[in-house]
């Protein structure tokens, strides 16, 4: 089931409509409606912790872990981070793509790419422009 699916399931299953979901967690209809045809998805954390509560959901249902992975980055270092980490797993789940490798093998190879990615961040403070650094 797809991020969109679960979102419009759990909406309908709660009897709400697009709109009475969209103010509930501060988002327009446009948005809801975005987000049941998987077109984008919440931006950070935040959102996504918002539409669990609304949907009375445990917020892991909603999240793949490329997907809080992604969250996290934007979170933490804005839409460029996001971005980043987003092509970084893309090109990562494309290495894996016909290959033989075990699923539990991959899952940690991910996690390793993911630590690897966050590391660097830390490691590259110094070189990001001051309009991209988030405050701490």
């Amino acid at each position: 089931m797809t991020f969109g699916e679960k979102v419009k399931a759990e909406r309908t299953k709660l009897g709400l409509n697009q709109d009475e979901l969209a103010e509930k967690i501060g988002v327009t209809r446009r948005v809801i409606c975005s987000y049941e045809n998987d077109k984008s998805r919440p931006r950070g954390m935040d959102r996504y912790k918002k539409l669990a509560e609304a949907l009375n959901l445990n917020l892991n249902y909603l999240l793949s872990e490329d997907e809080a992975f992604v969250a996290n980055a934007e979170d933490k270092y804005g839409h460029r981070g996001a971005r980043q980490a987003k092509e970084l797993m893309e090109e990562v789940t494309g290495l894996f793509a016909g290959g033989e490798m075990a699923e539990e093998d991959m899952d940690v190879m991910m996690k390793a790419i993911q630590d690897a990615y966050w590391i660097a961040k830390e490691n590259n403070k110094k070189y990001t422009p001051k309009k991209y650094r988030s405050e701490e």
